[in-house]
């Protein structure tokens, strides 16, 4: 069986041109010096040394939509409202070049995690799919992952997880109870990482059980199903049966509560 990595490239491209970029405070002025050639040295050498360690048959690297997000849209107009920063001046060419350089995959309106997800669980592919994130989001997707990140040791063979379709809805709906800064959701809001209903879930025998204790904790601050529902399209990353082709499919609960 051919092997094929789905490799998170905009977090690739973001870290090679951040880190080629750097500000210069002349006190009245700042000047900025960015080198183009330098940043896709970066980036190359990063995929590089993950094809070498893996060693796959291919390699396709996944983009996000950078100016559309269906979450904003259908879900939550606030939803990464934080990241208000400005990007690195090599990143929007950078990513056009890896693009043009490497087998690449963007879906309109997604981000890189849902094309991951959406590639990595399609049941008429015959080939082993690893995805390639530091992102721990990706633990909601059954299947094979590698963080590189976590590869401190070259001796050893790489540490690729196994997640089982239960291990991945578990943290899916943790994710939805403690939320994520990075993202701009807040879960519900109160209720900690160390919460009984955060610890229960990933004990959950069944998705059932799981949503009861994802509801246990949004009725404990004074939260509706509605808002668990909410959060939990949020922290959602597309799999395959999310997506028809042309748009995404909101997540639906176990059971489905009149909200939706």
């Amino acid at each position: 069986m051919s092997l094929t990595l789905l490799i998170d490239a905009d977090l690739i491209a973001y870290v090679a041109s951040a880190a080629t970029q750097k500000a210069y405070d002349f006190g009245d002025t700042v000047a900025v010096w960015h080198d183009f050639e330098e940043a896709k040295t970066a980036a190359d050498w990063e995929i590089q040394k993950i094809i070498s360690r893996l060693d796959p048959d291919d390699v396709t690297l996944c983009f996000s939509d950078d100016f559309n997000s269906f979450r904003k849209d259908r879900i939550d107009p606030t939803y990464k409202g934080n990241r208000v920063g400005e990007r690195p001046e090599e990143l929007y060419p950078l990513k056009e070049w890896l693009k043009g350089t490497y087998e690449s995959a963007y879906r309109p309106a997604l981000e890189a995690d849902d094309v991951m997800g959406i590639i990595a669980t399609d049941p008429s592919r015959s080939d082993e799919r690893i995805i390639v994130s530091a992102d721990k989001d990706m633990m909601t997707i059954p299947g094979l992952l590698y963080r590189p990140q976590l590869d401190t040791d070259l001796r050893r063979k790489p540490p690729i997880l196994t997640i089982t379709p239960l291990e991945a809805i578990r943290f899916h709906f943790w994710q939805a109870i403690v939320g994520d800064q990075t993202d701009g959701y807040p879960g519900a809001r109160g209720v900690g990482k160390l919460s009984p209903w955060a610890q229960d879930v990933l004990e959950a025998e069944s998705e059932e059980e799981a949503w009861d204790e994802v509801l246990g904790a949004f009725s404990s601050v004074g939260l509706t199903e509605e808002d668990a529902v909410r959060q939990a399209r949020l922290a959602r990353i597309l799999q395959h049966q999310d997506y028809d082709g042309t748009r995404p499919i909101l997540w639906l609960p176990p059971y489905i509560p009149e909200v939706c």
